[in-house]
């Protein structure tokens, strides 16, 4: 069943951009992976970690507003909680879903529009550095990573527990 997006916002510290967002690059995990070939094998295997590749994702907003360059390029450390909300229209029922991605980050420049008489223009920047990411649908979890304490939950469960647990880490 398909999930067809109907419209999305976004809150930064509270505050909702979403009547200047106009696109967002949501971040997926992708686990590292290093390729095996072992002394009978003739095809190679990327085979996945235990880690995730840093993630990471982009926003482009029309407009130039002061609230969002007062949170782009901070020291390191300080990171922004972003959430983007979205409905999404359930092909099968027709009733709609609720998507949210929480992202913790660093806003960093990416762009600018041209300074152009009568015409729009915005910018478009990247949220980096991320050390925290949820991903929910209708309330349900579905993916939520933490660089420290270490937390890869995927579908519910904590693909770190085991790694976890062995290096004395609880929680």
């Amino acid at each position: 069943m398909r999930h067809i997006l109907q419209g999305f916002t976004m809150y930064i510290d509270g505050l909702d951009f979403g009547i200047d967002t106009e696109e967002v690059d949501l971040p997926l995990p992708n686990p590292v992976t290093q390729e095996y070939r072992g002394g009978a094998m003739d095809l190679a295997v990327n085979q996945a970690m235990s880690a995730i590749e840093a993630l990471e994702c982009t926003v482009k907003m029309a407009g130039h507003n002061p609230d969002i360059f007062k949170r782009m390029a901070l020291r390191p450390g300080q990171t922004t909680r972003i959430t983007f909300r979205g409905a999404m229209l359930r092909e099968l029922d027709g009733g709609i879903a609720t998507h949210v991605c929480i992202v913790e980050g660093a806003l960093n420049g990416g762009t600018r529009d041209r300074w152009q008489r009568g015409e729009k223009g915005g910018i478009e920047f990247s949220v980096n550095s991320i050390k925290y990411m949820r991903y929910e649908i209708d309330n349900d979890v579905v993916h939520e990573l933490q660089a420290w304490p270490p937390k890869r939950v995927i579908d519910g469960v904590n693909q770190l527990n085991g790694v976890n647990a062995a290096l004395g880490y609880s929680g």
